[in-house]
This record gives C-alpha cells, sequence and structure tokens, in this order.
C-alpha cells in the first residue's frame, strides 16, 4: 500500500436539472463568490491533507480538464480522469473508473464536486477529521441534522443506539414518520479498497451503482464511523439549490471580503 493521500473528487454527472445549461458547461463548474464549486472542493481536499485529487469527469468533457489543467499549470497537484462508462452508472462510478490505482491505497477520500463545504472552522477540518478516525475503522461517513420534514428526499443515517458515533444502517429517503434524528449523508467520504469490492448496480438505487448503498451494505458487517460534519453543506446541482448556496456563501463570505 502507498502512503500517498488521494482524494477522489467526482464530476460526471450530466446536470439534467440544469439543461440546457448543463449540456455545455458542468455544474461543477458553477461559481461561489467567483470560484467554481469543484476548485473549492479541490481546496478543500488539498488542505485535508490529500496529496493529490483526482477529478473524475464526464467521457466529453473538456471544461473541467481545462480548468485542471490550468490549476496544475499553477502548481496544484490536480488532474482529470475520464468516467468508464462500461462500469455502470451512478455515483460510485468514479471509484470502478480508478479501482486499480485505488487498490493500492491503504485509505482514500472521495468529495461530490457539487458539493461545497461553507464556514469549516478550518479549511479542510472535516475531512482531516474523517482520516483520522478512518484509520480504525471500515470508513467514515459524513452527516449532517437536516429539518424533519425533509427526511424524504435524503439518504438518511440511523446510529447505533449505545454509540452514536457509529453508523447503523443507510436509508434512503424515508418516511419521515419512521425517522428519529434526522442526519442526512454529505457527499465526504474516507473508504478503504474494500469497498471496492462491494459496488455493483442496486435495486434500491434504480439499477445504479450507489456509493451510499454500498457504505450501508458495508455497515452490517464492519464499523463505519460517523462524522457530523462543523460546516454548512450546500449544493449547487440544482437551481433551486443553487440559488441557496449563493445566499448562504454571501451571508457567511459578505461581498467585498476577502475568501
Amino acid at each position: 500500500m502507498t502512503h500517498r493521500l488521494l482524494a477522489v473528487v467526482t464530476a460526471a454527472g450530466h446536470g439534467t436539472r440544469f439543461r440546457p445549461f448543463a449540456a455545455h458547461v458542468p455544474k461543477e463548474m458553477l461559481p461561489l463568490g467567483g470560484t467554481p464549486a469543484v476548485e473549492l472542493v479541490i481546496d478543500e481536499c488539498l488542505h485535508a491533507g490529500a496529496t493529490e485529487v483526482v477529478v473524475v469527469t464526464r467521457p466529453d468533457d473538456t471544461v473541467i480538464t481545462a480548468h485542471l489543467a490550468d490549476l496544475h499549470d499553477r502548481g496544484w497537484p490536480v488532474r482529470a480522469v475520464p468516467e468508464n462508462l462500461d462500469n455502470g452508472y451512478g455515483n460510485a462510478a468514479p471509484l470502478l473508473t480508478l479501482h486499480d490505482e485505488l487498490a493500492d491505497h491503504d485509505l482514500f477520500m472521495v468529495a461530490f464536486g457539487d458539493d461545497v463545504l461553507l464556514g469549516e472552522p478550518s479549511a479542510g477540518a472535516n475531512l482531516s477529521a474523517m482520516h483520522h478516525v478512518a484509520r480504525t475503522s471500515a470508513a467514515a461517513l459524513a452527516v449532517t441534522s437536516i429539518p424533519h420534514d425533509q427526511t424524504g428526499s435524503f439518504g438518511i443515517v440511523d446510529v447505533h443506539p449505545d454509540d452514536p458515533a457509529r453508523m447503523r444502517r443507510l436509508r434512503q429517503r424515508p418516511d419521515p414518520a419512521t425517522v428519529t434524528d434526522p442526519l442526512a449523508v454529505v457527499s465526504r467520504l474516507v473508504l478503504r479498497p474494500t469497498i471496492l469490492d462491494t459496488l455493483a448496480a442496486a435495486s434500491e438505487a434504480g439499477g445504479e451503482v450507489d456509493l451510499g448503498v454500498a457504505v450501508g451494505r458495508l455497515a452490517t458487517t464492519d464499523p463505519v464511523a460517523v462524522h457530523r460534519v462543523r460546516a454548512q453543506w450546500v449544493t449547487v446541482g440544482d437551481p433551486q439549490r443553487y440559488f441557496d448556496a449563493l445566499t448562504a456563501y454571501w451571508r457567511i463570505q459578505p461581498p467585498g471580503v476577502p475568501a
């Protein structure tokens, strides 16, 4: 196993909720404060200790790839890899694209390129903390509390009654009436290569290769640590939530104040 710490940033979605815009510009390039969301995520990973960031893009992408080339020329340890569509479709397909490379790592980070953590106590603090606890767990998964009436829109983590820092199971969009403590999955994970063996099309994910489903299955046999993020989780993945993300960004980082 290599001692390098690799971070995988997923940016291969088709952004269907942002069409026709996303047909030309990936949603991950939508800016917050003038900086593309994917760049903010890459910066977070590097501050968390990643020695290299691999961004998995759509096979036909040229926009993110060009931006990463510019970052690389400026000294950022980042590169783009096109997603291999032979591995199926879903948010875990980028990990299968990098299967052989990830298999050589003891631990690796995963972050979704359209989700940003605002107001961290220090840059990369959440992923860094997750990396620490993952050393003694099978994986670490980030969660955040959400309003109870929104549980039907998210993957919800149930924790062990005798250990609130350990995941018991993950449920996709459960009935709010069945949820006591609404902890939504945040798109930040620290994983071991063993997760790669569990990645397959899942009926509960509509036939997609889903990372949340795989981690939920892992939690039935191995300890999966739960990390409650100390930040505001926002996404640029659809128009309404992008508006909310912009509002939150400027509330935390007022215009005219250097980021």
